[in-house]
């Protein structure tokens, strides 16, 4: 029996005998139990297709060497690879929200947005280049591929 049959026949045994399903204790944990594992197949198949991307990657010196570079101006770029964008290093201020639970009066602080261009250290731009020699040890990303007439080969 394959396993198409075997999702056929949970269907129909489920769909029969519906009563028991959503009928008592046993049948709905059951139903529960078949649902996390349908649900846990489902995201192993859609892991095997979909490569989950960062949203932000630090920009090393490589970076602007690479044909996946567009610079955006100041400390933000973009990769076109992986769609993500490009930050130097101590870049990314915070901007923070003040969040009160009227139940119960806790009150907590969310961030709000992230602020890409302002630093969240003052350094001076030397130290930031040097910054961006050193990430990744000071090679590459496995991503990087050069730009004709590079330096960086």
């Amino acid at each position: 029996m394959g396993r198409d049959e075997d999702e056929e026949n949970i269907y129909d045994e489920i769909t029969e005998n519906l009563d028991y399903y959503t009928g008592t204790e046993e049948g709905r944990a059951q139903l529960i139990e078949e649902h996390k594992r349908r649900e846990k197949k489902f995201i192993e198949e859609l892991l095997k297709y979909f490569r989950p991307q960062r949203d932000v990657i630090w920009m090393s010196s490589y970076c602007r060497n690479c044909i996946y570079f567009v610079d955006k101006g100041g400390a933000v770029a973009r990769c076109e690879l992986n769609d993500s964008k490009l930050v130097k290093p101590f870049h990314g201020t915070a901007i923070w929200k003040v969040i009160k639970d009227v139940a119960s009066g806790v009150t907590t602080l969310e961030i709000e947005e992230i602020k890409w261009d302002e630093k969240w250290l003052n350094k001076a731009n030397e130290e930031i280049e040097n910054a961006m020699r050193n990430i990744n040890s000071g090679r590459p990303y496995e991503c990087y591929v050069p730009r004709r007439g590079s330096q960086y080969r």
